[in-house]
Protein backbone atom coordinates (compact mmCIF):
# COMPACT_ATOMS: atom_id res chain seq x y z
CA UNK A 1 0.00 0.00 0.00
CA UNK A 2 1.48 3.60 -0.90
CA UNK A 3 1.00 6.55 0.01
CA UNK A 4 0.43 10.13 -1.61
CA UNK A 5 2.32 13.13 -0.01
CA UNK A 6 1.59 16.78 -0.60
CA UNK A 7 4.56 18.52 0.20
CA UNK A 8 3.28 21.15 2.40
CA UNK A 9 6.00 23.81 1.34
CA UNK A 10 6.41 23.27 -2.31
CA UNK A 11 3.07 21.91 -2.89
CA UNK A 12 4.22 19.11 -5.12
CA UNK A 13 3.12 15.18 -4.67
CA UNK A 14 5.17 12.77 -4.21
CA UNK A 15 4.47 8.93 -2.88
CA UNK A 16 6.00 6.65 -0.67
CA UNK A 17 5.69 3.29 -1.83
CA UNK A 18 5.35 1.24 1.63
CA UNK A 19 5.12 1.97 5.29
CA UNK A 20 9.24 1.32 5.65
CA UNK A 21 9.82 4.20 3.10
CA UNK A 22 6.63 6.76 4.49
CA UNK A 23 8.34 6.20 8.24
CA UNK A 24 12.37 6.44 7.03
CA UNK A 25 11.98 8.97 4.08
CA UNK A 26 8.82 11.32 5.27
CA UNK A 27 8.20 11.98 8.66
CA UNK A 28 9.29 15.41 7.94
CA UNK A 29 6.72 16.23 6.36
CA UNK A 30 3.68 18.02 8.18
CA UNK A 31 0.44 15.94 6.95
CA UNK A 32 -0.36 13.16 4.42
CA UNK A 33 -3.64 12.61 3.12
CA UNK A 34 -5.31 9.21 3.43
CA UNK A 35 -8.81 8.13 2.12
CA UNK A 36 -10.17 4.76 3.14
CA UNK A 37 -13.00 3.30 0.94
CA UNK A 38 -15.56 1.93 3.84
CA UNK A 39 -18.13 -1.08 3.64
CA UNK A 40 -20.89 1.58 3.58
CA UNK A 41 -21.64 1.42 0.15
CA UNK A 42 -20.28 5.26 -1.29
CA UNK A 43 -18.54 6.47 2.14
CA UNK A 44 -15.02 7.34 2.39
CA UNK A 45 -13.11 7.91 5.11
CA UNK A 46 -11.01 11.05 4.86
CA UNK A 47 -8.03 12.09 7.43
CA UNK A 48 -4.62 13.39 7.30
CA UNK A 49 -1.73 11.19 9.17
CA UNK A 50 -0.31 14.02 10.85
CA UNK A 51 2.81 11.45 12.21
CA UNK A 52 3.67 8.31 12.15
CA UNK A 53 4.91 7.04 15.43
CA UNK A 54 7.01 3.15 14.95
CA UNK A 55 7.05 1.30 18.49
CA UNK A 56 10.18 -0.79 19.12
CA UNK A 57 10.23 -4.41 19.13
CA UNK A 58 12.25 -7.28 20.57
CA UNK A 59 11.58 -8.96 16.94
CA UNK A 60 13.66 -7.31 14.55
CA UNK A 61 11.01 -8.45 11.51
CA UNK A 62 7.60 -6.83 13.36
CA UNK A 63 7.16 -3.62 14.21
CA UNK A 64 4.12 -1.82 15.41
CA UNK A 65 3.55 1.91 14.94
CA UNK A 66 0.43 4.40 15.11
CA UNK A 67 -0.64 6.91 12.91
CA UNK A 68 -1.76 10.05 14.58
CA UNK A 69 -4.53 11.59 12.44
CA UNK A 70 -6.58 14.66 11.97
CA UNK A 71 -9.78 15.44 10.07
CA UNK A 72 -8.39 18.32 7.76
CA UNK A 73 -4.70 19.76 7.35
CA UNK A 74 -4.47 22.40 9.73
CA UNK A 75 -6.66 20.79 12.39
CA UNK A 76 -5.37 19.31 15.51
CA UNK A 77 -4.75 15.49 16.11
CA UNK A 78 -7.49 13.77 17.54
CA UNK A 79 -7.62 10.05 16.12
CA UNK A 80 -4.43 7.64 17.15
CA UNK A 81 -4.71 4.69 14.26
CA UNK A 82 -3.09 1.36 15.65
CA UNK A 83 -1.58 -0.88 12.48
CA UNK A 84 1.76 -3.03 12.14
CA UNK A 85 3.93 -4.40 9.01
CA UNK A 86 5.89 -7.63 9.26
CA UNK A 87 9.23 -7.23 6.99
CA UNK A 88 11.05 -10.22 6.10
CA UNK A 89 12.32 -9.38 2.76
CA UNK A 90 16.12 -9.32 4.23
CA UNK A 91 14.95 -12.69 4.47
CA UNK A 92 14.23 -13.62 0.82
CA UNK A 93 10.54 -12.95 2.67
CA UNK A 94 7.51 -10.01 1.63
CA UNK A 95 6.50 -6.64 3.91
CA UNK A 96 2.90 -7.50 4.88
CA UNK A 97 0.98 -4.90 6.27
CA UNK A 98 -1.52 -5.55 8.49
CA UNK A 99 -4.64 -4.03 11.33
CA UNK A 100 -5.36 -7.17 13.34
CA UNK A 101 -8.34 -9.32 12.80
CA UNK A 102 -11.25 -7.20 11.40
CA UNK A 103 -9.58 -4.13 11.00
CA UNK A 104 -7.23 -1.60 12.92
CA UNK A 105 -8.57 0.41 16.08
CA UNK A 106 -8.63 3.50 16.05
CA UNK A 107 -9.31 5.82 19.00
CA UNK A 108 -10.17 9.49 19.94
CA UNK A 109 -8.05 11.07 22.54
CA UNK A 110 -10.69 10.87 24.85
CA UNK A 111 -11.24 7.28 23.98
CA UNK A 112 -7.81 6.19 24.46
CA UNK A 113 -7.76 7.79 27.53
CA UNK A 114 -10.82 5.41 28.48
CA UNK A 115 -9.23 2.62 27.70
CA UNK A 116 -6.25 3.65 29.85
CA UNK A 117 -8.42 3.96 32.86
CA UNK A 118 -9.83 0.33 31.97
CA UNK A 119 -6.24 -1.13 31.92
CA UNK A 120 -5.60 0.49 35.19
CA UNK A 121 -8.69 -1.19 36.55
CA UNK A 122 -7.89 -4.38 34.96
CA UNK A 123 -4.69 -4.10 36.92
CA UNK A 124 -2.36 -4.04 33.73
CA UNK A 125 -1.02 -0.54 35.52
CA UNK A 126 -1.29 0.42 38.64
CA UNK A 127 -2.33 4.04 39.50
CA UNK A 128 1.56 4.99 40.40
CA UNK A 129 2.62 3.43 37.13
CA UNK A 130 0.61 6.14 35.46
CA UNK A 131 1.65 8.87 37.68
CA UNK A 132 5.11 8.09 37.15
CA UNK A 133 4.68 7.97 33.29
CA UNK A 134 2.58 11.38 33.25
CA UNK A 135 6.02 12.81 34.98
CA UNK A 136 7.92 11.94 32.33
CA UNK A 137 6.08 13.52 29.77
CA UNK A 138 6.92 16.22 27.58
CA UNK A 139 5.25 19.71 27.87
CA UNK A 140 5.64 21.55 25.02
CA UNK A 141 3.44 20.62 22.15
CA UNK A 142 6.47 21.99 19.20
CA UNK A 143 8.79 19.57 21.87
CA UNK A 144 6.16 16.83 21.31
CA UNK A 145 6.11 17.12 17.54
CA UNK A 146 9.84 17.19 17.39
CA UNK A 147 10.11 14.26 19.01
CA UNK A 148 7.12 12.20 17.55
CA UNK A 149 8.87 13.34 13.76
CA UNK A 150 12.07 11.99 15.22
CA UNK A 151 11.03 8.72 16.26
CA UNK A 152 12.19 7.37 13.31
CA UNK A 153 15.43 6.38 14.50
CA UNK A 154 13.35 3.01 15.81
CA UNK A 155 12.23 2.64 12.47
CA UNK A 156 13.56 -0.40 10.68
CA UNK A 157 16.20 0.72 8.04
CA UNK A 158 15.27 1.14 3.85
CA UNK A 159 16.81 -1.86 2.12
CA UNK A 160 19.21 -1.05 -0.59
Amino acid sequence: MGYLIKCSSCQQDTWAPNIVDLINDYLEKESIFQESILQEEGETWQRYIKAVVPIKTAYETYTPYIFLTAPTEDADIDGIHFNYFKDTRKDGGSLRHGHGPGGSPVFSKDELLQLLEKLVNYGCFSKQDMKDFAEKLVCSSSSATTQLRSAGENAPKKED
